[in-house]
Parts: structure tokens; C-alpha cells; sequence
């Protein structure tokens, strides 16, 4: 692989004597063209040439030539920042310190991202002052390692501010993406008791997918059934497999062990001991949403392209393990559909409509004729059409309990 320049090929040189010699090179002469090639090709190299690549970079740095850091500093990269923060801390003193946090004032916002986590290494009280300034810049890494930082001092201002704006949210567009700092500020603060404040709120935003795909990397699937939240690891693990693929990376397979918890929710539905907090009627139907859409995902080209082959692996893996259930998940389905819950219903409806279920034509006229939902009848309406099972229902009994216009004049035209 060539790095661009000569220094950056002989940084991942095999041979120990070229590679110690290419960073010496990198740090006496601040060789920032090597340094940002580097961060440019990144996501090319392993993580264990990275690490190495660190580990001698920061063994170049002396006394010396630690001046020659801050010129790297107006290039971020989290895959180097190590780099910079560590060789800082390595010789770190008061001067220094003092020199850091006024790059933390005036410096880019890179600069003032690196002196965000030199800072969560050193806790000197002047810096707090720049860490709650910058604890919810629009640049990301900037906010993250700000919030990194506050965590490590034990500072609680913006975590109770930002706790107290999300429960007394009421959620709207506009509201809900001004919201958003808060919820990316608790998650990278990393005080997993904010879960109950943020879960309260996921319930009740538009941006579900962001929320729960936020919230899993405040605290996994794995440790929400530890800790007895089963009952909101399903709420949220629904939101994940609607937003996949288009809101959310289908890369976070990974991070969110979505293979592990849909072994968990098998095992539920394979032991004989009932769980109190979720009925087997609803973990069919996820695991039967999830079929759906990794099935789709798998075999669809245009959703996986450009994915890394690992992840690929990972998806077909997920397919393939639903695929060998022997579990009669369509069994008791129809209970999905007497709850009080819309957004289940409608669910459930998509499930029976994309399997092309039509033995559920009579649960889904029997629905649609008690359902308060407006949409949950129009949505009805359209499946029974799609079934050829409209003689199930009469048109004006059904046209008379919507009362929104455009959504009568829709489902009106269903029966044309």
C-alpha cells in the first residue's frame, strides 16, 4: 500500500530498523504531510499497524523536539490522537499545561479537541471552564472528549442541565434537534443512570432511530437484560431493525451484538420459565421483523456494496440463523394486534402483509372494525386489498369511522 509518502510507507515498514527511523524522521522534522497521509488512509490499515505506528511515534518524542506536537495538532484524527495526547502526557508539567490551555481558547476546533483529552488525563480546575464551553460544539470529537473530561473530573453541571432539559422535553422537530446535544453529551459523559431519563424521552421523539441507536452505546443490549430492563431492550431493538439500513450503519451489527440478542430473545421463546415482561407473541414479532429485513438486506447487492467483508459475513450470518429456527413464529401472532399500542399493531401488520399471510385476513378485518386508530383502519384496508379479502368488510360501515378527510379519501380508494 503506498501512504503517499515515503516516511508514511517506511512507518509500516516490516523491518524495525526503517520503521524507527521513519518516525524519528516524522518528529524531528514535524513532518505533517506524512502525519496527515496517515489520517487520510486510516480506515486502510489494521488496528494492530496503527498501534504500532503510535507506540513508535510516541517513543520519538523527546524534550527535545516536543515542541514539533503542535504542529500535528491541525490535523484530528481519533486513530492517532494517542499520538498527540500521550506524548503530551508523557512530559507533561506545568508550562505545558499552561501552554495547552491556550490552544484550548484560541486554538481550531482540532486543537481544541486534543486539548480536551489532554485535559481528561490532567485535571487542572482552569480547564473546566473551556470544557463546558466546547461540551456541545457541533464538532463532534470536540464534544465527546469535553464531555470525556467532565466525567473524569467528577463534574456534574451540564450532565444535571442536560438531564433536566431532556425530562421536561416536549418533543417536536425543531425541539428534538436542538435536543440532540444533550442526548450525545449523557452518552459520551457515560453515566449509564441517565438510561431512564433518555429512554423516557426516546419514548416520546420523533427521532426514535437516533435515540435508540444513541443509547446503545451508553449501555448495551447485554447489560439492559443484566440489569432487568428487557421490557425497554425490546422497545429499543424495534427501533433498530425499522431504522436499518437507511438511518442507521448496518456496521453496528457489531457494536450493537445484534446476533447475540436475537439468540437471547430465541432462548426466551424456547424455554418453558415465562418471562413477565415480554409476551411470546411480541418477540415473534421481532424476530420475525428481523428475518424480514436481514433476509432483504442479504440479498440485496445495493444495501451491502460498499460494506467491509466482515460485516457482510455478519449479516448473512444473522439471516442465515433466523432462517434454521425451528420455532412456529406466526403462532399466537394474532395477540400482537389486541394491544393498545398503534405503532405494534401497524407493526404486526407489516409483518403479516410482507409474508403474505392471508389465513390473518379475518384478525385483521376483526382490527380494523375495533381499533380508535384512524391510520391502523386505513392501513387494514389496504391489506385485505392486497389479499383480495375486501368482501370481508363493508365499505361505508369502515369509510364512517375515519374522520381525517385525506385519510378517508385514501382508504376510499382502496375499494375502486
Amino acid at each position: 500500500m503506498d501512504l503517499g509518502t515515503k516516511n508514511a510507507n517506511n512507518l509500516i515498514s516490516k523491518n524495525f530498523e526503517t520503521a524507527k527511523s521513519a518516525t524519528k524522521a516524522v518528529v524531528d522534522t514535524a513532518d505533517v504531510e506524512t502525519f496527515e497521509k496517515l489520517c487520510e488512509k486510516s480506515e486502510f490499515l489494521f488496528d494492530f499497524i496503527k498501534e504500532k505506528i503510535i507506540k513508535n511515534l510516541c517513543c520519538a518524542v523527546t524534550k527535545e523536539n516536543l515542541s514539533n506536537i503542535l504542529k500535528f495538532t491541525k490535523i484530528y484524527s481519533s486513530d492517532f490522537e494517542d499520538f498527540i495526547v500521550n506524548s503530551w502526557v508523557k512530559f507533561a508539567n506545568e508550562d505545558l499545561t499552561d501552554e495547552i490551555l491556550t490552544l484550548f481558547e484560541q486554538g481550531t476546533e482540532e486543537q481544541k479537541t486534543y486539548a480536551a483529552a489532554y485535559f481528561y488525563h490532567i485535571n487542572d480546575p482552569l480547564a473546566v471552564e473551556f470544557l463546558e464551553k466546547y461540551a456541545f460544539s457541533n464538532f463532534d470529537p470536540l464534544a465527546q472528549n469535553c464531555a470525556f473530561a467532565l466525567k473524569r473530573f467528577g463534574d456534574k453541571n451540564l450532565y444535571n442541565e442536560a438531564i433536566s432539559v431532556l425530562q421536561n422535553a416536549v418533543s417536536n422537530s425543531e425541539e428534538d434537534f436542538e435536543n440532540y446535544k444533550y442526548v450525545n453529551f449523557l452518552v459520551s459523559y457515560g453515566d449509564k443512570s441517565a438510561f431512564d431519563v433518555l429512554f423516557e424521552y426516546f419514548k416520546k421523539t420523533c427521532t426514535k432511530g437516533f435515540l435508540a441507536s444513541s443509547m446503545l452505546y451508553l449501555i448495551s443490549f447485554g447489560e439492559l437484560v443484566e440489569t432487568g430492563k428487557i421490557k425497554e431492550a425490546f422497545e429499543i431493538f424495534d427501533v433498530i431493525l425499522s431504522a436499518y439500513p437507511e438511518e442507521i450503519s448496518l456496521e453496528t451489527v457489531f457494536d450493537y451484538e445484534i446476533l447475540e440478542f436475537i439468540k437471547y430473545i430465541c432462548k426466551i421463546l424456547n424455554s418453558d420459565i415465562k418471562n413477565g415482561n415480554i409476551n411470546p407473541a411480541y418477540a415473534k414479532r421481532i424476530i420475525l421483523k428481523a428475518k424480514y429485513k436481514f433476509n432483504l438486506i442479504s440479498r440485496e447487492d445495493i444495501y451491502t456494496f460498499d460494506l467491509p467483508k466482515d460485516v457482510k459475513k455478519e449479516i448473512v450470518a444473522i439471516s442465515e440463523y433466523i432462517n434454521a429456527l425451528d420455532i412456529p413464529l406466526f403462532d399466537g401472532l394474532e395477540e400482537e394486534l389486541c394491544t393498545k399500542d398503534r405503532e405494534r399493531i401497524l407493526e404486526t401488520f407489516d409483518i403479516i402483509l410482507n409474508f403474505g399471510k392471508t389465513e390473518f385476513s379475518d384478525k385483521i378485518v376483526e382490527t380494523v372494525l375495533t381499533t380508535e386508530f384512524e391510520d391502523v383502519i386505513s392501513e387494514g384496508v389496504k391489506i385485505l386489498k392486497t389479499f383480495g379479502k375486501l368482501e370481508l368488510i363493508e365499505k361505508e360501515e369502515i369509510l364512517n369511522k375515519i374522520k381525517n378527510q385525506n385519510l378517508k379519501a385514501l382508504t376510499e380508494s382502496y375499494f375502486a
